[in-house]
């Protein structure tokens, strides 16, 4: 069976005849009777019943009429996107990112695609993982850049950078001093601000605060109310100015991971944001706004 005998069973089944189907396809009825007999041989059986006034469809037959039109349709789709492909990428992308990331990703984000693409139009939006993942599987999100998501059966994920952690605190904070702190001074922290995401310290830290975005951590952390963990990406400016005071906690990672929604189709502009942002954070990393934390040893 081919692809032009099928496109002739269907034709002749949707029209009701042969002489009909023949004149559609500018093909002669005798040559259109001829193909259709051989795939009927091919498949062991009537596909059609002939009669004085036209067709009908078999059971079988109605079985291929089914499949052939599901299969004209799916080609169709495919010629459509690979013109897409073919012509410059349009559309709306929204990408969401945590606020610590955003600040640093956008700008340099939004210069590339306008540049590169200008007919894509970019949603930016900041929020917490949980938050984000919620939104794409709403649809309302593409794309998003989460911290350590939690396995998800509906998004496939890809990691970005793995970012080294700080405890962060006022300017000249003594605790902070020596630039790394040990597991069990970090255990021994007087008070936290911590996100409203999964909460990454330990019990025995007493929390006076919950925010959603790395800003008001760092002013109300600059403030000396308590301390906070952010990436070194959402600190570097604060540590060059003086304005905040940072210990790296060694064993502490943020895994930055690209998530999309599995088995919803991905546009080009979609796919060229993703590259885009893959390209940013290596433009971060190599001037310096990005720690990339050493990989963990193994033991043997």
């Amino acid at each position: 069976m081919d692809l032009r005998q099928l496109r002739y069973f269907v034709a002749v089944a949707e029209r009701g005849g042969f002489a009909a189907a023949a004149s559609t396809l500018n093909i002669a009825q005798s040559a259109l009777s001829r193909h259709v007999k051989e795939l009927e041989r091919e498949l062991g059986g009537a596909l059609l019943e002939r009669g004085a006034r036209g067709v009908t469809v078999t059971e079988s037959g109605k079985v291929l009429l089914a499949r052939g039109r599901w299969l004209f349709g799916t080609i169709d789709d495919i010629k459509a996107e690979v013109r897409t492909e073919n012509r410059e990428p349009s559309g709306t992308v929204r990408l969401g990112a945590p606020s610590s990331l955003a600040d640093i990703f956008y700008a340099p984000l939004a210069h590339l695609i306008v540049k590169r693409f200008p007919r894509v139009r970019l949603e930016l939006s900041e929020g917490l993982t949980e938050g984000m993942c919620d939104r794409l599987l709403r649809g309302e999100l593409d794309l998003a850049v989460v911290t350590t998501p939690q396995p998800n059966d509906h998004l496939d994920y890809e990691t970005l950078v793995v970012e080294q952690v700080f405890l962060i605190g006022p300017p000249r904070d003594p605790l902070l001093k020596r630039g790394k702190l040990t597991r069990k001074e970090f255990e021994g922290l007087p008070a936290a601000i911590v996100p409203l995401s999964r909460n990454p310290f330990p019990p025995t830290v007493p929390f006076s605060l919950r925010v959603d975005s790395a800003l008001p951590m760092k002013r109300i952390v600059a403030s000396g109310l308590g301390y906070g963990l952010l990436p070194f990406s959402g600190i570097h400016e604060e540590i060059e100015a003086g304005k905040l005071s940072a210990a790296l906690l060694p064993w502490m990672r943020a895994d930055r991971v690209l998530a999309l929604p599995r088995g919803r189709p991905v546009s080009r502009a979609t796919r060229e944001v993703f590259t885009g942002l893959m390209q940013v954070c290596r433009d971060l990393v190599d001037e310096g706004k990005i720690l990339v934390a050493k990989p963990r040893k193994t033991s043997r």
